[in-house]
C-alpha cells in the first residue's frame, strides 16, 4: 500500500511533490499524488521505495544530485503512459505496433483493461488479426466502460483482489465476462443474450397490458396466456441468474450493493418473487383489499426492467455519470 506522507526523495517545492523521471532521453516530472491513484503500476511503486536499493529495481538507474529516475526505455511511447496518468485512459494510435505498444504498457505495470473505448475495438481487432500468427502469453483485460480516473483505480484494486484469492483467474475471467462485452467473444454473446432478454421481458409486458391480448374467464378473472407466461418465468430466471452469479463473482460485495446497475439489477429482481409469494400463499389481488393494491405497485416495478438497458449504454451511463457528478 501506498504511504500516505511522501519519501523524502521526492522533491517538495509544489504542494502535492513531483517525481521526476528521464525515459531514454525524455524528461518529465509528475505529480505524487497522480502516482498515488495507479499504486500498482511501475511510477505508482516509486513512492513506496525507502531506499536506493529499493529505487533500482524498480527502475533503471537513479541520479541521486538531481533526484531524477531513469529508465531505459522507448521515449516515443511515453508520452502515451504520461497521458494515462493524466486521464486515467490508455490511447493508442494506428501507427504503432500493438506487440510493441502491449509491451511497454506490460513494462510500466498498466493493464489494457484501460484502454478507452474509442481504441479497444481497433486495438483487439489489430491484436486477433496478428495473433493468428504469433502467440500470445497475456489475456486482455480490456474494458469498453467509460468510467472517471476515480473509477478506473477502483477497477485496478478489484484486479487485484482476484490474485488474492483461490481460483481468482477463473473469478476474474468470469467476472469480466458478465461486466466487459469487450473483454472476449463469449462476453459479446453474453451481453447480446441479455439485451435480447431484457428486450423480451419488456416487450411481453407490453402485450399482457394490451386489452385485445386479455382474456378473461366467467368470473372475470384475468387468465395468463401461456406463451407469455412461459417468457416470462424464463425471463425472470435470467434476470435471477445474473443478480447471484454477479453477487458470487464481484470482488467487492459492499460496493456491489452500493453499484447503481447492481441496484437496477435487484430491484427487477426482487418484485418477481414478492408477487410470486403473494399468488402462491395468499390469494388473488381482489380480494386483498389495500394489500392488494400493494401487489399491483409490486407488479408495476417490473417496468423498471426498462433500466437494466443502462448496462450495456455507454450513453446512459455517462449520463447516470453526469447526473452523479453534477449532484455531488
Amino acid at each position: 500500500m501506498v504511504k500516505e506522507s511522501l519519501p523524502n526523495w521526492v522533491h517538495q517545492d509544489s504542494d502535492e511533490g513531483l517525481v521526476h523521471v528521464n525515459v531514454g532521453g525524455l524528461k518529465r516530472s509528475l505529480c505524487s499524488s497522480t502516482l498515488k491513484k495507479f499504486p500498482d503500476t511501475r511510477l505508482g511503486k516509486l513512492l513506496a521505495c525507502d531506499s536506493e536499493e529499493d529505487i533500482l529495481q524498480v527502475c533503471d538507474d537513479y541520479d541521486v544530485q538531481q533526484k531524477e529516475f531513469y529508465f531505459d526505455r522507448n521515449p516515443g511511447l511515453f508520452p502515451y503512459v504520461l497521458h494515462f496518468y493524466q486521464t486515467g485512459k490508455l490511447h493508442v494510435m494506428e501507427e504503432l505496433c500493438v506487440f510493441s505498444f502491449s509491451q511497454e504498457i506490460e513494462y510500466w505495470g498498466i493493464n489494457e483493461f484501460f484502454l478507452d473505448t474509442c481504441c479497444s475495438y481497433r486495438y483487439h481487432d489489430r491484436k486477433l488479426e496478428s495473433s493468428r500468427h504469433r502467440s500470445w502469453d497475456d489475456e486482455s483485460d480490456v474494458s469498453s466502460i467509460d468510467t472517471s480516473v476515480d473509477e478506473i483505480s477502483d477497477l485496478n484494486k478489484d484486479m487485484q483482489h482476484f490474485q488474492e484469492v483461490r481460483y481468482g483467474n477463473i473469478k476474474k475471467c468470469l467476472w469480466l465476462t458478465l461486466e466487459n462485452p469487450g473483454y472476449s467473444i463469449p462476453s459479446k454473446l453474453f451481453s447480446l443474450l441479455s439485451i435480447g432478454v431484457v428486450i423480451t421481458s419488456i416487450t411481453t409486458m407490453c402485450i399482457n397490458s394490451i386489452p385485445e391480448y386479455q382474456t378473461f374467464d366467467s368470473d372475470g378473472k384475468l387468465i395468463e396466456d401461456p406463451t407469455t407466461q412461459t417468457l416470462e418465468v424464463f425471463c425472470s430466471c435470467w434476470f435471477t441468474f445474473e443478480v447471484v452469479t454477479r453477487l458470487l463473482l464481484t470482488p467487492n460485495r459492499k460496493k456491489f450493493f452500493r453499484h447503481p446497475l447492481n441496484i437496477i439489477d435487484m430491484v427487477s429482481v426482487v418484485p418477481i418473487y414478492i408477487t410470486l409469494v403473494f399468488d402462491l400463499f395468499v390469494g388473488s389481488e381482489s380480494e386483498l383489499g389495500d394489500l392488494g393494491r400493494l401487489i399491483q405497485v409490486f407488479r408495476l416495478m417490473r417496468i423498471f426492467r426498462v433500466l437494466k438497458l443502462a448496462r450495456h449504454s455507454t450513453g446512459l451511463r455517462s449520463l447516470g455519470a453526469t447526473l452523479r457528478h453534477s449532484y455531488r
